[in-house]
């Protein structure tokens, strides 16, 4: 990755502690970009998740050794629940940590979301980091539905990095920003990831747009469902872009995560919860029966 010329590191004088936006589609990589910097962590920070939908799933999944970790769910933190998003910035302020770092949700606009957390007091924003799924950047793209929010993300990022591809930058991708990385899949991460680490913000674009409608839904899968019968589900409904939660059965649990490019069912993972998590473009409802 060609180093950023736009980097600047941590400054005392500035006042607030940091508080670190990860933004990013559905699927891209948040939660485990969050989880390795909870590991490489050399002062404990604190994890905002918000979890589109009543089922925290990603705030059970990260590592929360090294700091305080709150979830905020049932809605997009750019609309329904900015109040309850200041609530918590209120009372982590109370807590002692270096820094924060909030996971956006898959489909927030992630200027509205720099916007909220640069006015918030006690703290500085000091970057906004957009990932992007290196594997899926063409269909998405090519999505006249969803491309407006991901043009939206990128150019919103004061950094924009490439997940899931390891064969170069893809070139629709490098096309859109000129502060664009690939993140490595293994090793040390970018100093600059650090969550007391703060970027040059003078580039960011306010890209205002019309944000896609979604739905959203926890279901209870019946105890014998296969992964397979799953999968299947989500391929003969394209509409639907994002699936996680646990297969819980009799005897054993099964970890999915899922998005229209990826398909992931992992057997023998402990259940943190139960129900799988649903969400999906438009305004039409979707018909469980098969699963449930």
């Amino acid at each position: 990755m060609p180093p950023l010329k736009t980097l600047n590191a941590f400054n005392t004088s500035l006042e607030g502690r940091p508080l670190t936006v990860i933004a990013g589609y559905l699927g891209a990589g948040k939660t485990t970009l969050i989880n390795r910097m909870l590991a490489e962590a050399e002062q404990p920070f604190a994890v905002i998740v918000n979890d589109l939908g009543a089922l925290a799933v990603d705030e059970a999944l990260i590592a929360g050794q090294q700091g305080a970790t709150l979830s905020l769910t049932n809605g997009c933190a750019c609309c329904q629940i900015s109040a309850d998003l200041a609530a918590q910035l209120a009372r982590l302020r109370q807590e002692k940590f270096s820094a924060l770092v909030f996971e956006a949700s898959g489909v927030a606009k992630a200027s509205r979301l720099a916007t909220l957390t640069s006015q918030a007091e006690g703290y500085a924003l000091a970057k906004v980091v957009t990932l992007v799924d290196g594997q899926d950047v063409p269909r998405l793209l090519a999505d006249t539905y969803l491309s407006p929010l991901i043009k939206e993300q990128i150019a919103a990022a004061d950094w924009v990095l490439q997940t899931k591809r390891s064969e170069g930058l893809h070139p629709s991708l490098a096309s859109l920003s000129t502060k664009v990385g690939q993140l490595p899949s293994s090793g040390p991460l970018p100093a600059a990831l650090a969550p007391a680490y703060r970027l040059d913000q003078s580039g960011r674009l306010e890209a205002g747009i019309k944000a896609p409608l979604f739905q959203h839904r926890v279901i209870f899968p019946k105890p014998d469902l296969a992964p397979g019968v799953l999968q299947t589900f989500i391929t003969d409904h394209p509409e639907i872009e994002r699936v996680k939660g646990w297969l819980v059965g009799p005897t054993d649990v099964v970890f999915v995560q899922a998005t229209r490019a990826h398909f992931q069912a992992q057997a023998g993972a402990g259940a943190q919860g139960q129900g799988l998590q649903f969400i999906w473009r438009g305004d039409s409802e979707l018909d469980f029966s098969a699963l449930t």
